[in-house]
């Protein structure tokens, strides 16, 4: 049987050194062909080629552990022998593979050296097989610089390069120089990224949903046709209404009052169509009556610039309500006069941070008056805030009728750059590319 005869320390520095190439030069050797193999032999190719340098780092193993086996604690059975070669093929080739996307992901440029390559490469073979080698310190040393290198390995892992984090930041579409955030005492994000401790970058409802008054408008449509056999309290029911079902009170005058869990209202023949006068829950009914019982033809200074009479605009005088056109099917959309009537918008917060300067953020404000601390108070018909300039950017904080204007100029105040560390903890991460991609995916779970 094949033994090398010599002294104890030439003897584990051959088992090492033996155990050292597998790592230097033919697993590095394998691992260039490989793209040979596929282009000349496909799958097929790719399967043969690891086969035959499986087989060979078998082979070479297999002689190494019989020729050393004095130096090893497994080396003296047959069944330790095999344990060795498939111990120091298993954890070395782990290590190897770790190690590679460990230096890859830290950018140390190891894999495209092959001086490094050769030199660093086997240090996971030495390592698994210096393990096993007799005498307790060896041993232990071995071990202890394995979990050395594994840990080191797992902290470089973790970490995102930039190159990564630019491609996170492409692919959620994120720009940092218009990547703005900000929290509002009393407010929560909502309809942008949620950073926590209230911090946002888009939209902010109240904290406290009692705090969001209910949505008030009337919508005043008419309808062609009808639903076949289709009735409410003796009623026809008009196609694609929203009052189609529900309950229903037949009222003096001929009115039919239809109430769902959405909407309530009435439905009003006139002429050879149905107009239904339609609102919102916290719509007042007698309101809605009302409106039914007036209806006619809008106007053309009712229906605006751009709307013809063409008869398919029915209106009401609704007080305290102001009306517009509205889309398909045409018809008449009323919201509170005051504008501060319509829900959530009523009472929400925005952030905005654009490119556009202050001129063109005036040309379509009601009011745009400049104020101390460079802010200027911005007025439009549904929103109000103040606007400020920071460096190229544009950063304006906007919200509803209902929002105090002290709330919004302390927040465009407070308004700053989103931090790299937010982001980062914010944004989806990337899809796995292929297995180190999902093992750092999974080591970051911890």
């Amino acid at each position: 049987m094949l033994e090398l005869r010599a002294s104890k320390p030439t003897i584990v520095m051959a088992q090492l050194g033996a155990a050292w190439t597998v790592g230097a030069i033919t697993l590095p050797l394998v691992w260039r062909f490989l793209p040979v193999a596929a282009t000349g032999g496909g799958e097929n190719g790719l399967v043969l080629l690891a086969l035959l340098g499986t087989l060979l780092v078998l082979a070479h193993l297999t002689v190494v552990i019989t020729a050393t086996r004095r130096a090893s604690a497994l080396g003296a059975t047959v069944a330790g022998r095999v344990l060795w070669v498939l111990l120091v093929l298993g954890a070395g080739t782990a290590g190897w593979a770790l190690s590679w996307a460990a230096t890859d992901v830290a950018g140390l440029g190891v894999s495209r050296s092959g001086l490094l390559s050769s030199l660093l490469g086997g240090i996971p073979f030495v390592l698994a097989a210096g393990m096993s080698l007799r005498g307790r310190l060896l041993g232990l040393t071995a071990l202890g610089l394995s979990v050395v290198l594994v840990g080191a390995c797992v902290v470089v892992l973790r970490q995102e390069s930039p190159d990564e984090f630019e491609a996170r930041l492409a692919t959620a579409g994120v720009r940092r120089e218009t990547t703005y955030v900000v929290a509002v005492p009393g407010y929560r994000p909502n309809g942008g990224r949620d950073y926590g401790r209230g911090l946002g970058d888009g939209g902010f409802l109240p904290g406290n949903p009692d705090a969001i008054p209910p949505d008030r408008h009337i919508t005043i449509t008419a309808y062609d046709r009808l639903m076949v056999g289709e009735k409410m309290c003796g009623q026809p029911t008009a196609l694609d209404s929203r009052l189609t079902w529900g309950s229903c009170t037949a009222e003096p005058g001929g009115l039919v009052y239809r109430n769902n869990e959405i909407v309530h209202g009435y439905q009003v023949p006139v002429g050879r169509r149905y107009v239904t006068v339609v609102g919102t829950p916290s719509v007042d009914h007698d309101l809605l009556r009302a409106a039914a019982l007036n209806l006619r033809l809008a106007t053309a200074r009712e229906l605006g610039a751009g709307h013809g009479q063409t008869g398919d605009h029915y209106a009401a005088k609704i007080p305290g309500y102001a009306g517009q056109p509205a889309g398909i099917p045409a018809g008449m959309i009323y919201l509170p006069s005051d504008r501060t009537g319509i829900g959530a918008q009523s009472v929400a917060i925005h952030l905005y941070v654009t490119y556009e300067d202050g001129e063109g953020v005036c040309f379509r404000a009601v009011e745009c008056t400049p104020e101390g601390a460079g802010l200027t108070y911005v007025r439009h018909e549904d929103t109000h805030g103040y606007m400020t300039r920071r460096g190229e950017v544009n950063v304006q904080v906007l919200g509803g009728l209902r929002v105090g204007g002290t709330t919004l100029r302390q927040a465009t105040l407070n308004a700053r750059p989103v931090t790299e560390e937010e982001l980062r903890r914010v944004l989806p991460p990337l899809q796995p590319r292929h297995t180190v991609d999902r093992l750092r995916r999974w080591l970051r779970t911890f």
